[in-house]
């Protein structure tokens, strides 16, 4: 029996030793005890309804509500290969990072955007199709702008804005009892980070995390671990935000938003490794938002190509739609669908 013990004991060791991030390094490898077999494409962290707080006070509530944030998170698929994450920004828009999308823009109607469903539940998404993938700036060609382990990445400009050939279910209003999608909001272009930083992802705190990615969990970031990214990197490269990556995270979440409470400021691009440092460095979309709000709004003639068909029909010879009968599309349904974009003048 001691025998038994002994190398139990030895096997635990061993397992810690060789739990790693990465070789060559000493550092251990950020362990989570998410034992749960995989039940969905894409599965977010579970949440529980504010209802319960007074007969469970002993729950970390802090730990659920930021949970519940991660209702704006969608996932991006094509085929059977989960790709990274998007940042829902109305029924019809997302925004992304491009450089993952980048292999398949040639295939664009064959993505999948998952969201949490109409059943409330962290394992329960629903799929909708894409219609378009719009990067905001043609890739640069210049190859001092490329990265990665074959060059082909490159860093500048990376946001694309990815439009719903379905309409994505989304609650009226931030939901505390059920974990529906929610929508994010754009940042002010000239508005300081706060205190209350975070960011999500699929892929980024352990090596198992990166390889599954399908996990939908969040970071959390402070003010105080900001960087200077031009000692690392070329201004010329583009918008950062960089921040010291205390945790020892894998790496950055493809796409994965940086949020300011409920506000998207940046969108995960890549990692800096500097020695012993780490650096995270998301695009910087405050310096975008003009650009993300012309690439991203819909105008109402392209509505017809694929939103609503039936507003396209004439119907009868008398009144439909208070406009004589043509083929128009009522502006409460426009309005509804591009909110926030299309209060923007």
């Amino acid at each position: 029996m001691k025998c038994v013990f002994v190398w139990y004991i030895l096997s635990i060791i061993v397992c810690d030793v060789l739990g790693y991030w990465d070789a060559g390094t000493t550092t251990l490898e950020y362990k989570r005890t998410d034992t749960i077999p995989r039940q969905s494409f894409f599965r977010w962290q579970m949440t529980q309804s504010e209802r319960l707080v007074f007969f469970f006070s002993h729950w970390d509530w802090n730990e659920i509500r930021m949970r519940r944030r991660l209702n704006v998170v969608a996932g991006i698929s094509i085929d059977k290969l989960n790709l990274g994450v998007a940042s829902i920004l109305n029924r019809r828009t997302l925004i992304s990072s491009a450089n993952y999308l980048d292999p398949w823009f040639n295939r664009q109607r064959d993505l999948r955007i998952w969201a949490l469903g109409r059943a409330g539940e962290h394992n329960t998404p629903y799929r909708y199709r894409v219609w378009r993938l719009t990067r905001l700036f043609p890739k640069s060609l210049n190859p001092e702008h490329w990265h990665g382990p074959r060059g082909v990445h490159s860093p500048r400009h990376d946001i694309c804005i990815i439009h719903s050939l379905d309409m994505i279910y989304i609650y009226s209003y931030p939901p505390t009892r059920y974990h529906y999608a929610y929508r994010t909001f754009l940042n002010w272009k000239h508005k300081p980070l706060t205190t209350d930083l975070w960011f999500s992802g699929s892929g980024y705190e352990y090596l198992q995390h990166v390889y599954e990615n399908y996990k939908i969990f969040y970071g959390l970031v402070t003010r105080d671990t900001v960087e200077d990214c031009s000692k690392y990197i070329p201004k010329w490269w583009g918008k950062f935000i960089c921040f010291r990556n205390l945790h020892r995270y894998a790496g950055v979440p493809n796409g994965g938003g940086l949020y300011d409470r409920d506000y998207i400021t940046g969108i995960g691009c890549f990692e800096i490794r500097y020695n012993q440092d780490k650096i995270m460095v998301f695009t910087d979309l405050r310096y975008y938002m003009d650009f993300v709000h012309l690439q991203s709004y819909i105008w109402f003639g392209q509505y017809y190509e694929y939103a609503y068909p039936q507003w396209g029909i004439k119907l009868g010879y008398f009144f439909y739609d208070s406009n004589s009968n043509d083929p128009g599309i009522p502006w409460h349904y426009v309005q509804k669908d591009t909110y926030p974009l299309g209060k923007k003048k």
